[in-house]
């Protein structure tokens, strides 16, 4: 935890309506990208934010000061942005797909270098499409470790899973995004081929 967080939470615990716009300031550009990158739509990520702000600071009032004072305050922000996001996909009639990641598959392991494929990627949109694509249990995942660089650990409490399925889910998150892209390159392939009269190619 930063001496920043520490200071702030102190400012917090001593008046939470003067300070509480610093949190706002200091946390907004994070936590709108971590909701942007779940969501994949920049209006719905603002909302999102928008909301989580206010959750939090209604929260935080009814704290008292030394609770605010031992909150990790990063991860709670991510946890209160995390909950106004799963709000939103039920208000849409998305389903959220249970954490079960104890299919009987071979182990698997983390090594993926996944920054490779992350560079492969020519624009923000089209990793977002990606990821738009992966279940909602690797999504968040992968988004809280390689984008929000939360460790193992961190997410394993944040999401309140074993750190084992932490890992399983990463690894098997960027295998599913490394077909996702290779399709595509397959799609924009066949799409780039000059298309042939096969006619035209007959012999008289």
């Amino acid at each position: 935890m930063s001496q920043y967080d520490d200071d702030l939470k102190n400012l917090l615990a001593i008046n939470l309506h003067e300070y509480f716009q610093l949190v706002v300031i200091h946390y907004q550009n994070r936590l709108y990208t971590f909701a942007y990158r779940l969501c994949n739509s920049q209006q719905n990520a603002e909302d999102i934010v928008q909301e989580a702000f206010v959750s939090a600071y209604v929260t935080l009032e009814n704290y008292p000061p030394e609770r605010i004072r031992l909150l990790k305050l990063q991860a709670w922000l991510y946890r209160v942005t995390l909950n106004v996001y799963t709000h939103w996909l039920r208000k849409t009639r998305l389903h959220i797909v249970p954490l079960d990641l104890t299919e009987n598959n071979p182990p698997l392991h983390i090594e993926e270098q996944p920054e490779i494929l992350f560079e492969q990627l020519e624009t923000q949109k089209e990793l977002g499409q990606l990821l738009a694509k992966l279940p909602e249990r690797y999504r968040i995942i992968i988004t809280c470790y390689y984008f929000e660089h939360l460790s193992y650990q961190e997410i394993a409490t944040l999401l309140d899973l074993p750190l084992g399925t932490v890992k399983s889910a990463i690894s098997r998150g960027i295998r599913q995004l490394r077909t996702f892209f290779e399709e595509n390159n397959r799609v924009q392939e066949g799409r780039e081929k000059p298309w042939i009269n096969k006619d035209s190619t007959r012999r008289r």
